[in-house]
């Protein structure tokens, strides 16, 4: 059994998280994907191999958190379990979209919810990015909705997948 823990950028608090699954499970690998400061340091610093920790800065949100690193995790982690690092407010949509991607592939994804909750997230950024993974699932096309690029200006990485606005 392969085991990965996917640290999703947000916070270096996820980090301590990550640590303690990293413990218990001494032969899984840290992958984390759109983490800004130098989590390499961090994950050293608490005696975490560095060897064990790999980067992905290729993701601007949730969505590409995981469809940006499918191919990794199945190919070169070859992941049966895949534990999901993120707050707690931000577990159902983060399952969800690791549902969708992770969808018969052959990987199980485990909520790992970091912290207390603090709040519950906006169901219509829940339903919304779900629909996005399950399209992007099921067609290969990556899009954001009208009305997150129009709140949003700076999106546009990769142009090629934001040009449809819905």
């Amino acid at each position: 059994m392969n085991r990965l823990i996917l640290h999703l950028g947000g916070g270096m608090t996820r980090a301590d998280k990550c640590i303690q699954l990293a413990n218990i499970y001494s032969d899984a690998k840290i992958l984390v994907s759109s983490e800004g400061g130098n989590p390499l340091e961090y994950y050293s610093q608490r005696g975490i191999d560095p060897n064990r920790v790999f980067l992905d800065y290729d993701a601007w949100d949730t969505v590409t958190n995981f469809t940006h690193t499918l191919k990794r995790v199945k190919e070169e982690f070859k992941a049966d379990i895949v534990f999901v690092v993120t707050h707690d407010f931000h577990m159902k949509r983060s399952m969800r979209i690791a549902e969708a991607v992770y969808w018969l592939r052959g990987i199980k994804p485990i909520a790992a919810p970091s912290g207390p909750p603090s709040h519950e997230e906006k169901p219509n950024y829940v339903r919304d990015d779900t629909i996005r993974a399950w399209v992007w699932r099921l067609t290969g096309l990556l899009f954001y909705w009208q009305s997150v690029r129009d709140a949003r200006k700076n999106i546009g990485t990769p142009k090629k997948w934001n040009e449809i606005g819905l």
